[in-house]
């Protein structure tokens, strides 16, 4: 019988019923795809009423019941409220009407009396200009100057400076420098003994240095002639504002149009920043006439702070709401920019008195206010002011302005209630029938979740039996109070004793489980996990097997199949319970199929965010057929579980299976067989030792899809089979093309993030993109890139302003036209790759995953977010400024992070799959070009720098680095990263150790603190790209293997192919013992040692031990059978070629061996070769 509840827990999933017909006669069948599935068996309720039966049929004649009286009281009540919601609109309307008018009102008023405010200043500004105009032949001195200020701020003008600039030949400045000298004379307040001073440039500086000092000779001047208040400008008497440039077209425009002139926002540094901006106003006077000789040449200033002209403006105002002023001339010009604040007053009116206080808002963008205030409350005025355009917005800050609903609300409220009343007495028989509806339907929806996790018959003992522990509880506790002494006490104890020795004593019953004759167990384990997760984050493991699992619980669902769990990245399920099924093989089949082929769509998929390898993970599964007891274990975090010797067989299927293939055993098989379905098994061609089983017959499951014409050739492939048929050959190069774009995908997508951060700390240090051609000529003067390494490369300092104000990258969207040509630049750089088993596009992007793994790593140290998690840091400056100094800078600058990407990237380009030492003998043109020294390394640098020179890249290259600074470090920083892979030069290797030395020794040295930074910095980037490159020597064991059998098999062919003297095999098992030890784990020590590189320090280390001890205990036999294996495959015929980019060989003894297993996988040998 089909439980309603078990349906509704897995999504009320529709099941379409098929016949056998619907089948293929080849044995194909539909993998499921979303929208329906297949079952050849279905199962329908029949019998007796279940209990949730018998709620939903009482739940109908409730409802009949009820619909009676509520169609009658339904029309009682919507009359009311029809009457009750009519008076309430127009009320509410007519009351938010009055209240928008005030507003307005008020608004306007509020808005034209600061128009009126500013039209003061320009009055005072044009008074100041005619009371000065003549000052040449009315005597006009500095104390009347004071006196007309003093006239000013009493009528109420608030001023921080008013000035008077007239313009002075060179002729007339030596008087006004007498003349002023002599009327400070006895000024003590005032020293005054330079004369006219301006920016000059400073002595002996650097080019464009300026400083206040006594002003050069210049054909005229516009000095401060009268300046008040004096405290406020000491020192400003005579300063020739002509002197300032950014002061000058602000004189020239006042000068041309003779109107006043308004200068931007400014903050004035005389004064705290509280009190807001200020603006300067230049005016010119009235014109005399048309002609240009009489046109005004002097001018009057004034510096206005918004907050005094805002607070004149309110100080008449008794009303409650708050004032916005906004410069939006830009905006008029550039709709894309939005307004400038200048200032906001908040004007707050209490008491009977009508006491105002008067407040500065805080800056807010024009456009959050906006969305912060409803449009009929929310005022807005443009206005002139000179030449700018200033714009007044007024919005309210209590609820003035709110309409007042209440009384509405209240007397609709009175008459829907009237009608309510009417109509209560026709339902209040009906409550109590309703109510105890909503328990039982509440009750069955928790059912129906409760049953995803536990069947229906287990989850209905469950709740009887906490019934009856919470009986047995009270029972217990009344009798406890009568066995209190003596021998009383002594029974207490003895019954406590002989309930803690049973199920029943514990929890009240016997333990809830069954026997299921009849069922299916899968077993489905993903192959290559255990070392792919190794190299990745652990938020990138929880993506894959959160996706990988929830598409899983999707097909459960829909082929009726019960999830039992997950075990890491192991996933159980079963068919066959709770509900008995009689084709519980055949469906269980098909679900395994299903799994496994949205597996490997979801990995192909997956690879462009979680990086090399992804698409080549596995999954291997087991069937088995047979009893299984299930039930509940009771307890903290109880759940469902299946035990007996059939969990354990399909365990056995599932470890003893082959990678992308589903086996079953001779019990299901004859299931299979019995149904109909003898077509999808294939016998396995050798028997299989089972622990606990001994030998056994098992069979491959072989369900085609109608759409993959090549899964069969695809599940080969998959498997890692080393040599390719001929007549596979059309269908590889299609999955060679395949993989070469995810990994050309997954890199734009590193290199795109990395230029996004890039961009966002560019945009948050506000600096100028300044033209300029990257000079891709000037490394030219060395003989060769090694000539360029360099022992220091300066990075920047940090920003603290910068990092507080950038926005997260993953905000910023980059040019398409850039996305196009850095997807360009990869395509390039990985055909520009040999396929090579080893020095290949795949390793290359391997190292670039390392790389990115490693500066993740730098930028979230463990050992400084323990110190802000500890409270050692007050605030996030602090924390970027410890970040920024632990890790010598590197986090502070994203360029040196994307060109350690980059650098991994081209690191081995054109790479001839030789040492650099056969290059040399066989006379390479190489060997003459770099001077016997790094061929392949300085061979990879002169043509990835040749591939950037071309002028397509010029808009990504430029975004990258925006000036010729950026270009020289860029280039810098790649030049000594992909020298220093270059670890078989011992003259290197011993220069790049005594740099190691010098940076990190002890001994204190006599140099500036920066240059000890970047010293360490250097050195640090260097070897974060030697570690990256032999990074697999200190990974997981199945990534060390993997990349150390296509090293072997590099230098092997070579070998074969004559280019190598001698046989690799000979010496190797010893030769990497000794790479261990005196370069892979002194390397890990070191990354260790400078504490930059977090947990993946211990990572390394940990690893690399590790890997030493098994390749010391299995290296010897690895490398004799995987020369068995080579000769074996390889010399058969020249067609059956390697195909090294496609990844296929990759893990191949993965068919025969789970990855967690502790047998030796067979032939993979490492070593290091330039």
């Amino acid at each position: 019988m089909s439980s309603p509840a078990y349906r509704g827990a897995v999504g009320m999933a529709t099941v379409s019923l098929t016949s056998e017909d619907e089948e293929t006669k080849d044995g194909k069948l539909d993998f499921y795809g979303g929208d329906e599935i297949e079952s050849s068996h279905s199962t329908t309720a029949t019998g007796s009423k279940t209990h949730q039966d018998e709620i939903k049929e009482q739940s109908l004649n409730i409802e009949k019941t009820a619909k009676r009286a509520i169609l009658i009281s339904a029309l009682l009540t919507i009359m009311g409220a029809a009457a009750a919601v009519s008076f309430m609109l127009l009320a509410i309307n007519n009351e938010k009407d009055e209240k928008k008018a005030l507003f307005l009102r008020r608004a306007t008023d509020l808005a034209e009396g600061i128009d009126g405010s500013w039209q003061d200043y320009e009055t005072a500004a044009l008074w100041i200009h005619e009371s000065c105009s003549d000052w040449r032949t009315s005597n006009y001195s500095h104390a009347d100057f004071e006196r007309l200020f003093r006239y000013l701020r009493s009528s109420g003008l608030d001023f921080f400076l008013m000035e008077w600039m007239p313009n002075v030949t060179h002729t007339e400045r030596l008087v006004l420098e007498n003349t002023t000298r002599e009327y400070y004379r006895n000024d003590s307040r005032i020293t005054y003994d330079v004369g006219f001073t301006g920016l000059e440039p400073v002595p002996g500086g650097e080019e464009g240095a300026l400083e206040i000092g006594p002003r050069s000779e210049q054909p005229f001047y516009f000095p401060i002639q009268f300046v008040q208040p004096w405290e406020n400008a000491e020192g400003a008497t005579h300063l020739d504002i002509w002197s300032i440039d950014i002061e000058k077209p602000l004189i020239q425009e006042a000068l041309r149009q003779v109107l006043p002139v308004l200068s931007p926002r400014i903050y004035l540094v005389a004064q705290d920043q509280e009190e807001g901006y200020s603006v300067v106003l230049y005016h010119p006077g009235k014109p005399l006439s048309d002609e240009d000789d009489t046109r005004p040449t002097d001018l009057s200033l004034i510096i206005v702070r918004i907050r005094a002209l805002l607070t004149r403006a309110a100080s008449s105002r008794g009303v409650t709401m708050g004032a916005y002023l906004y410069d939006s001339t830009i905006s008029n010009f550039d709709p894309e920019l939005p307004p400038e604040f200048m200032g906001g007053i908040k004007i707050e009116v209490q008491g009977q008195d009508n006491n105002r206080t008067l407040s500065m808002f805080p800056e807010i963008p024009l456009a959050d206010l906006k969305a912060e205030h409803h449009p009929d409350l929310f005022y807005q005025h443009s206005f002139l002011v000179g030449q700018r355009a200033w714009t007044v917005v007024v919005v309210p800050i209590d609820d003035t302005y709110n309409a007042e609903l209440m009384v509405s609300i209240l007397t609709g409220g009175i008459i829907f209630l009237a009608a309510l009343l009417l109509s209560a007495w026709m339902v209040h028989n009906m409550r109590r029938s309703i109510k105890m509806h909503r328990i039982l339907s509440e009750a069955a929806a928790e059912a129906a979740i409760v049953s995803n996790l536990f069947p229906e018959k287990v989850r209905a003992r469950m709740i009887q039996d906490a019934k009856n522990r919470n009986n047995r509880v009270g029972a217990s506790k009344q009798e406890d109070i009568f066995l209190k002494d003596g021998e009383g006490q002594h029974r207490l104890s003895e019954r406590k004793l002989s309930s803690y020795l049973s199920s029943e004593g514990i929890f009240g019953s016997k333990p809830i489980a069954e026997l299921h004759p009849y069922t299916t167990i899968m077993f489905g384990d993903l192959v290559g996990f255990t070392a792919w997760s190794s190299v990745r984050e652990p938020y990138q493991v929880f993506t894959l097997l959160e996706l990988l699992y929830h598409s899983y619980d999707n097909i459960a669902a829909r082929r009726r199949v019960f999830k039992v769990e997950t075990i890491g990245d192991c996933y159980v399920a079963v068919c066959g319970l709770p509900e008995r099924r009689k084709d519980h093989a055949v469906v269980m089949a098909r679900f395994a199929t299903d799994c496994m082929y949205r597996m490997h769509k979801l990995v192909k998929a997956l690879e462009v965010t979680l990086g090399p390898d992804t698409g080549d993970l596995g999954l291997r599964v087991g069937l088995h057929s047979g009893q299984v007891t299930a039930g509940v274990l009771r307890g903290d975090k109880g759940r469902f579980q299946l035990f007996g010797d059939t969990m354990n067989t399909a365990s056995r299927m599932e470890s003893t299976g082959v990678r992308n293939k589903i086996q079953v055993s001779q019990e299901t098989a004859d299931l299979l067989t019995a149904a109909g379905k003898g077509g999808w098994l294939v016998p396995r061609k050798d028997m299989i030792t089972a622990k606990g089983k001994g030998t056994l017959q098992t069979y491959f499951l072989k369900i085609l899809s109608k759409s993959q014409g090549s899964a069969e050739f695809n599940m080969r492939i998959a498997r890692g089979s080393v040599f390719i048929k001929p007549e596979d050959h059309g269908n590889l190069r299609v999955r060679e093309e395949t993989k070469m774009q995810r990994l050309i995908d997954w890199n734009v997508e590193v290199l795109s993030q990395l230029i996004k951060r890039i961009v966002a700390r560019r945009a948050a240090a506000m600096v100028e993109r300044k033209p300029y051609t990257p000079d891709f000529q000037s490394h030219s003067t060395a003989k060769m890139p090694l000539d360029e390494v360099a022992q220091i490369i300066k990075l920047p300092d940090l920003d603290g302003t910068a990092v507080k104000k950038q926005v997260d990258p993953e905000c910023i969207e980059l040019d398409r036209d850039v996305m196009a040509q850095l997807k360009d630049l990869v395509t390039k750089v990985a055909t520009m790759y040999h396929f090579n088993p080893f020095h290949n596009f795949e390793h290359a992007s391997h190292v670039c995953m390392s790389v990115q793994k490693m500066l993740s790593r730098i930028i979230n140290p463990k050992e400084v977010l323990l110190k802000r998690n500890q409270g050692a840091m007050d605030d996030d400056s602090n924390l970027d400024s410890e970040l920024h100094d632990h890790t010598f800078g590197i986090t502070s600058d994203p360029l040196t992070q994307f060109a350690c990407a980059f650098s991994a990237l081209i690191h081995d380009l054109d790479h001839q799959g030789v040492p650099n030492a056969v290059l040399m003998k066989e006379g390479s043109p190489l060997a003459e070009k770099y001077n016997q020294k790094s061929l392949a390394e300085q061979n990879s640098i002169d043509l990835a720098w040749g591939l950037l020179a071309d002028p397509s890249y010029g808009k990504l290259l430029k975004t990258v680095c925006c000036d010729e600074v950026d270009f020289r470090r860029f280039r810098q920083l790649v030049v000594n990263s992909v020298c220093a892979t270059d670890i078989m030069d011992k003259e290197l290797g011993a220069a790049r150790k005594e740099r190691w030395n010098l940076a990190f020794s002890e001994e204190p040295r006599n140099e500036p603190k920066a240059e000890t930074v970047n010293r360490k910095a250097t050195i640090v980037i260097e070897h974060l790209i030697q570690a990256s490159d032999v990074s697999h020597t200190m990974q997981h064991w199945h990534i060390y293997a993997k990349w150390n059998e296509r090293l072997f098999l590099e230098l092997y062919k070579a070998y074969k192919d004559g280019r190598l003297d001698k046989d690799p095999s000979i010496g190797w098992h010893e030769g990497e013992m000794g790479f261990f030890d005196f370069y892979i784990i002194p390397l890990a020590k070191k990354l260790f040692k400078c504490g930059v590189f977090g947990v993946s320090s211990d990572e390394f280390l940990n690893y690399a031990e590790i890997n030493r001890k098994e390749w010391e205990k299995k290296g010897a036999q690895m490398v004799q059978k995987y020369l068995r294996d080579y000769e074996a495959d390889y010399g058969v015929t020249p067609e059956r070629r390697l195909s090294y980019d496609s990844g296929v060989g990759d893990n191949n003894w993965d068919d025969e061996m789970d990855d967690e297993a502790d047998d030796p996988p067979p032939t993979f040998l490492v070593t290091v070769a330039k």
